[in-house]
């Protein structure tokens, strides 16, 4: 591999470091912010010196996932399960059984903790946050989220994918379309409630 600049180097520390803590790349946006650069020509600059340094893939050879297509070379990992089929729309019955396992790593994620899973999705109610019925959506497993995350939770021992938000003391399981409503759970409900996982991303097929 040919040498790195300064500039280089830190950007591909970055995306390794941001790989390493959320499980994908970071986007164009997040490397122009970071860096403060005052346009994302110079993020395409420096990203394609490191492709043609050998140290990134080239986005071209990366399949769609989000707006994501920034994969350090020597990202492995282990497979990522798919798990079946999660509601966005009424709860369904709680998912356990593995359907198949598949090699995320070209999309970025590293799945070496087995910390990630995949579901389908089945219903419509996260239509504003662009999850479709059918779409297979990445979840990185942790118990807990911040307010306003998309998440993977069991309620009731059924599965549903919501955004999380916090009204006072309740804690609201929110649909992206306004056709349905949101779940609200009560402080002494709140024993029935797990999170299973944060959403990060999604395969779409087309």
């Amino acid at each position: 591999m040919k040498e790195l600049t300064r500039r280089q180097k830190a950007m591909l520390n970055f995306i390794n470091a941001y790989r390493d803590k959320h499980g994908a790349s970071p986007s164009y946006d997040e490397i122009q912010t970071h860096f403060g650069f005052a346009s994302p020509n110079a993020v395409t600059k420096h990203i394609r010196a490191l492709i043609r340094k050998g140290y990134l893939q080239d986005r071209k050879n990366v399949r769609k996932y989000e707006h994501r297509g920034i994969i350090p070379l020597h990202t492995k990992g282990k497979e990522v399960p798919l798990l079946g089929v999660i509601a966005a729309g009424i709860p369904l019955e709680a998912i356990e059984n593995i359907e198949a396992r598949i090699d995320l790593s070209p999309l970025g994620i590293d799945n070496s903790n087995e910390n990630y899973f995949m579901l389908h999705v089945k219903g419509d109610s996260m239509v504003d946050a662009h999850i479709l019925d059918g779409d297979i959506v990445i979840i990185k497993q942790q118990p807990i989220v911040h307010t306003n995350d998309i998440a993977a939770v069991l309620w009731n021992d059924e599965a549903t994918l919501k955004y999380v938000r916090r009204s006072g003391r309740n804690i609201i399981l929110q649909p992206a379309n306004d056709k349905m409503e949101p779940i609200v759970i009560t402080p002494e409900k709140t024993s029935s409630l797990t999170i299973l996982g944060k959403y990060i991303g999604l395969i779409r097929r087309d």
